[in-house]
């Protein structure tokens, strides 16, 4: 098995963050242009108080 060499390890880390953060900013928009899922998102977690 090949070894990564020093500097690619906290490269692939930074691109797999900013790969993350990148999904979850498109899912909140996404979720943002279905108003009535953040409705039913909204009473169902004013149902638990």
């Amino acid at each position: 098995m090949p070894r990564l060499h020093a500097t690619a390890l906290p490269r692939l880390l930074r691109w797999s963050a900013v790969l993350a953060a990148m999904a979850a900013l498109a899912a909140v928009f996404a979720w943002y242009t279905a108003p009535d899922f953040m409705v039913r998102l909204a009473d169902q977690m004013w149902a638990c108080f």
